[in-house]
């Protein structure tokens, strides 16, 4: 008699596990679509987008890694809502440097390898954007670069955002849009997720480096 209660109390249990779970997942669900189409805070221009928000820090000749999530706020470019991030270095006056930014690959091991394909944008101290970094993802990262001449000392900004309009297309055997947390978020088509325009990378799936350049 003891051991069929005993039993019940384990399917009870049991039962209610699987219901805390399907709640569980179906909130995450419910808040990853809201965020989808309401991120935190949007932006319609990259200058308004980079005067508002936070930075990350990087020294010259170091480097910082970073992420990109779906909690992040996003700018609105065509059709997709790219979540972003804004790195910032303090660079001298007549001076060259490099500024490259690399996507790493992240849960690299099997078939479903994660990779970000990204667009970079330069901003002087006065908020001029005067560059754009493409990023070419190639195998299992990529990432892009560039080389400039300061004309003025002081806080430059690089913002790194999401490029979603080509999440569809396969790098590095596929890209997957799941997120730790999140369930059930299916929408495969060629080899990735089509349809859902954010891309939740894990802190350190980037890379700012900030690099002084020896003139020849």
């Amino acid at each position: 008699m003891q051991r069929v209660f005993d039993m019940k109390i384990i399917r009870s249990f049991g039962v209610i596990g699987i219901l805390l779970l399907g709640a569980c997942s179906s909130s995450g669900s419910s808040d990853y679509q809201a965020l989808l189409t309401n991120p935190p805070q949007t932006y319609q221009t990259l200058s308004e987008a980079v005067k508002s928000e936070e930075t990350f820090f990087v020294e010259v000749d170091d480097w910082e890694t970073f992420g990109v999530r779906i909690t992040d706020p996003a700018i609105q470019q065509g059709d997709s809502l790219n979540n972003f991030k804004i790195g910032r270095t303090t660079l001298e006056t007549d001076h060259k440097y490099r500024i490259h930014v690399s996507t790493l690959c992240y849960e690299c091991l099997g078939f479903r390898k994660k990779v970000m394909p990204f667009n970079a944008y330069l901003f002087d101290p006065d908020y001029q954007q005067i560059e754009t970094i493409k990023g070419e993802v190639q195998g299992m990262g990529g990432g892009g670069g560039i080389n400039i001449v300061t004309s003025k000392a002081g806080d430059y900004y690089v913002l790194v955002a999401a490029d979603n309009s080509i999440i569809a297309e396969t790098f590095a055997g596929q890209i997957d849009l799941s997120t730790s947390g999140v369930e059930s978020v299916k929408a495969m088509e060629g080899g990735g997720l089509k349809g859902y325009p954010v891309y939740p990378s894990p802190e350190g799936s980037l890379m700012l480096h900030v690099l002084p350049v020896e003139e020849e």
